[in-house]
């Protein structure tokens, strides 16, 4: 008997860190897990991208990895897309941010959205659905910050933006199918120190097991166009058999 393949597709919507480019727009990547569930990594100005045909009446789970405008932006558009549901994950230090945010004057509050949220406040935590389960860790950066590993019967897609390099990371990011991480400046050139730096992005695809590495969140000014993601993709392809960088529309299939 011939085991039955999972298919399904990660989208990326928007692909640029900090500030729409002509590259892309600001983050967000999603995965329709089946008929009723959908998974989006981050909302940023990539939001505008989806087809709201895509989330209306489905299940929609939103993994925040933190709430920078960048990654946060389309909260305020949710009513668009009519999900039947909304689970928000984010960690738990930055709960009375969102609720703030899902209140008078930044937009609707929860009860008048017309459909139910649920805040899940996590740190180092693994939340168990009836189709999938997220596995977070709290990462390093100048804000709270969570890296996620969503797990599909057996398949797994590890999202790590924003953040320095931690322990966290390492053990997050190290066996999973599919690794989705930020962009590094490109050689000479050093982050503020809350981002990877190149040497350490360099570590991080050396120590995981992934079968495919995704670069997204490339910052929009080291980065202003697609040419320029090809150049980074150059100094570290030699750290990873299968490393690629994304753009928005980007479709990966399994």
């Amino acid at each position: 008997m011939t085991e039955k393949t999972e298919t399904f597709e990660l989208v990326f919507y928007g692909t640029s860190g900090w500030f729409d480019n002509t590259a892309g727009a600001t983050s967000c990547a999603g995965i329709t897990i089946n008929d009723t569930d959908i998974v989006l990594f981050d909302l940023g100005t990539g939001t505008r991208k989806i087809e709201t045909a895509a989330i209306h009446n489905k299940n929609l789970t939103l993994i925040l990895s933190h709430l920078h405008l960048d990654h946060c932006y389309g909260l305020h558009i949710l009513p668009l897309f009519r999900p039947a549901s909304l689970t928000l994950i984010i960690h738990k230090d930055l709960k009375p941010y969102a609720e703030t945010l899902f209140s008078y004057p930044f937009m609707k509050p929860r009860h008048e959205l017309g459909f139910p949220v649920t805040l899940e406040t996590v740190e180092d935590n693994l939340l168990a659905y009836p189709a999938f389960s997220i596995k977070t860790r709290a990462l390093q950066h100048n804000t709270p910050v969570i890296g996620a590993r969503l797990q599909i019967n057996k398949t797994s897609i590890t999202y790590c933006v924003d953040t320095r390099l931690c322990d966290a990371m390492l053990e997050i990011t190290k066996d999973c199918d599919t690794l989705i991480i930020e962009a590094s400046p490109l050689v000479g050139k050093k982050t503020n120190g809350y981002h990877l730096s190149l040497p350490e992005l360099q570590k991080v695809l050396m120590a995981t097991n992934a079968q495919k590495v995704i670069i997204t969140h490339f910052g929009s000014l080291q980065y202003p166009d697609l040419e320029s993601r090809k150049r980074l993709i150059t100094t570290i392809k030699e750290y990873h058999h299968n490393v690629m960088p994304a753009y928005d529309g980007l479709v990966i299939r399994n």
